[in-house]
């Protein structure tokens, strides 16, 4: 079997990932999508909570993913990979390994001291494979996939601009849907906020 693994933080999600993720599902058999659901708040940048997200990709992102893409919520990315491929070293597969992201990220990511380290067995049988080492261009912002980047949609947040923020966005995501809860008032999120609290302690 042929198995895709996509690390992404995707705050947002836009059509940069979702390219890797369609790409991802038409060449493997099965795609395991790991996300993250931590919040992004950094100086200067328009925040991003991990709650909105999860709502977000529940509502919007979940309907629209290829049918043999698994989503995995919550963890760091990157390592929920690591993991993986090494629990397929634990088991002896003999499934073959993709892994999805751009060159830059797989460069920081992957050294091959850490391929080596954690996965040897994999290594050595080439069962392991990165997708952006097999065809660069395909996998670079602007050549291969569209020239967005979450530090652009953020901006887009930040600037109240919909126009902008929806040709970020895959087409058949509801752009407007997702624009109005990451860009809701923190009064509102609050709110919602100790409302699931107050049902969480209930139930």
């Amino acid at each position: 079997m042929k198995v895709g693994l996509i690390p992404i933080s995707a705050k947002p999600y836009h059509a940069g990932h979702h390219a890797l993720v369609t790409r991802a599902a038409a060449d493997n058999d099965r795609v395991l999508l790991f996300v993250s659901t931590s919040d992004r708040k950094r100086k200067g940048e328009f925040p991003i909570y991990g709650t909105d997200m999860a709502q977000v990709w529940q509502q919007y992102l979940e309907p629209i993913m290829p049918a043999n893409v698994e989503i995995n919520y919550g963890g760091s990315p990157v390592r929920k990979v690591y993991e993986a491929l090494t629990d397929a070293c634990d088991i002896e597969t003999e499934d073959v390994y993709t892994v999805y992201s751009d060159p830059e990220d797989t460069a920081i990511n992957y050294p091959i001291k850490n391929r080596i380290k954690h996965f040897p067995d994999l290594c050595y049988t080439n069962q392991v494979k990165f997708a952006a080492e097999e065809d660069p261009d395909m996998f670079t912002r602007g050549v291969g996939t569209p020239d967005v980047s979450g530090t652009k949609v953020r901006e887009f947040l930040k600037h109240g601009d919909l126009e902008s923020f929806q040709n970020a966005l895959p087409p058949a995501v509801d752009a407007a849907g997702v624009f109005n809860i990451l860009s809701r008032p923190m009064s509102e999120r609050l709110i919602r906020t100790l409302i699931g609290q107050v049902i969480r302690d209930l139930g």
